[in-house]
């Protein structure tokens, strides 16, 4: 496989609940959710049971048809999305989903007879997928490196960073100028050439759980509504109750547009992807005649009727709810006793989201040298030491620090809590012992 991990590969024999079992008999936490997949815990056997049944039921279907599985799902999310986006169009993960929300608001702003509404506007830090067009609203400069000849030259703005504000001003005398800049960006391509906004409203492992300050979000819906510009809320890593809402955005009461979900959807049990689009803005693009084409596995069968009994375990056992609760010891524990540590300049997040800045200097905020690796030797310490943190990526490329996330499973307790604390604490005294 092509990629480059930041330890050596862990072979993994099974998992349960939030713990990982090697091969060698090693049990690890794994504080980091996966790639902040695995909402609900691994190896529930009531899963393992849908599955089978599914499977024996129904294999598959060509996406324009329908399934019972498909409309028990349909039925649920609707219950889950802001009101009003209760028209799904679903995929075979977070980039496809990405994609599918990007050549949505471009079809809808033709479909109302404006073709020349065609960028989309981002922002930098944020990370949206691997595909073209997902790298291409990405904002992450490593990520984007190896393509960026190739990439649609779309505009991005800076990112809502409190500790790494890219205007150097302080909250809350700051005039939202982060929101202010999707105005400005607006304003110099001209509203007419630009059919929608995409952002996470809380950056994800490319800025390290950023969260923004309450007045960002709502005041983005405002302008974009002004300028009929699509706002498009790319959840996949904070949706399905990660920050302690059912959806970020519920957080400030907003309703976008396109709400891009996956990941906690399943909670890794399948792969699976969606959008969420509000149903007005379909209807027009059905009376215009437009076609939206499905994927080969758009709304497989196996993997609505899994999402479906995730949803409804985190349902029945309250597991957001849990998330909001858990959240609120682990932020505060991370606080109490790693806010002092010399390499930690920021700790930040919500519900079961949180990251971790590193630095060398934490009066200057000062990153330290990229070919040092100090996320990765963050990682490899806590490993050794049977927890598994999240790597942020690409923070250093745009000028950021090293960093990691806890973003553990929703199903652990105060006692797995206090054990991310400690051995993350003692990976930190270790690296910074021998830098």
């Amino acid at each position: 496989m092509f990629m480059r991990a930041p330890h050596e590969p862990l072979a993994i024999e099974r998992a349960e609940g939030p713990w990982l079992y090697t091969n060698d008999g090693r049990r690890i936490l794994d504080a980091g959710a996966g790639a902040v997949v695995v909402n609900i815990g691994q190896g529930r056997a009531e899963l393992a049971r849908v599955a089978a049944e599914e499977v024996a039921r129904l294999n598959y279907i060509v996406p324009v048809w329908s399934s019972a599985a498909r409309e028990r799902l349909t039925a649920r999310l609707a219950r889950w999305t802001p009101a009003g986006l209760n028209r799904f169009f679903f995929t075979s993960g977070g980039s496809e989903a990405v994609e599918a929300a990007l050549k949505f608001a471009i079809m809808y702003q033709k479909a109302k007879g404006r073709p020349q509404k065609h960028k989309i506007i981002s922002r930098w830090f944020s990370y949206h997928g691997n595909t073209l067009a997902a790298l291409s609203v990405g904002g992450n400069l490593g990520r984007r490196a190896d393509y960026e000849h190739v990439l649609l030259q779309w505009p991005h703005i800076g990112p809502p960073f409190c500790y790494r504000c890219p205007w150097g001003k302080t909250y809350p005398g700051c005039d939202i100028d982060c929101a202010n800049a999707l105005e400005q960006e607006v304003a110099k391509h001209g509203a007419d050439s630009i059919a929608g906004f995409i952002a996470e409203p809380m950056m994800g492992a490319s800025g390290g759980a950023v969260p923004p300050v309450k007045e960002y979000w709502p005041k983005l819906a405002e302008i974009c509504r002004r300028h009929e510009i699509l706002l498009i809320a790319d959840e996949v890593m904070t949706g399905f109750g990660r920050t302690g809402k059912r959806f970020a955005v519920d957080h400030w009461n907003v309703k976008p547009d396109v709400l891009i979900g996956g990941k906690g959807l399943t909670g890794g049990y399948l792969p699976m992807g969606m959008i969420a689009v509000d149903e007005k803005l379909v209807e027009e693009c059905e009376q215009a005649g437009a076609d939206f084409m499905f994927y080969t596995y758009s709304a497989h069968p196996l993997a609505c009727a899994m999402a479906d009994k995730v949803l409804e375990i985190m349902e029945r056992e309250h597991l957001v709810e849990r998330a909001a609760e858990l959240g609120a010891r682990l932020g505060a524990q991370l606080k109490e006793q790693l806010s002092g540590h010399p390499m930690i300049g920021d700790i930040r997040g919500t519900g079961l989201f949180w990251g971790l800045e590193i630095v060398r200097d934490k009066a200057m905020k000062a990153p330290y040298a990229p070919e040092l690796r100090v996320t990765n030797r963050v990682v490899a310490a806590a490993l050794k030491h049977d927890l598994f943190v999240y790597p942020t990526s690409g923070m250093a490329g745009n000028a950021g620090g090293d960093g990691v996330m806890v973003t553990p499973p929703f199903i652990i307790g105060p006692p797995e809590i206090d054990y991310i604390v400690r051995n993350l604490r003692t990976a930190l005294d270790e690296v910074h012992a021998n830098l």
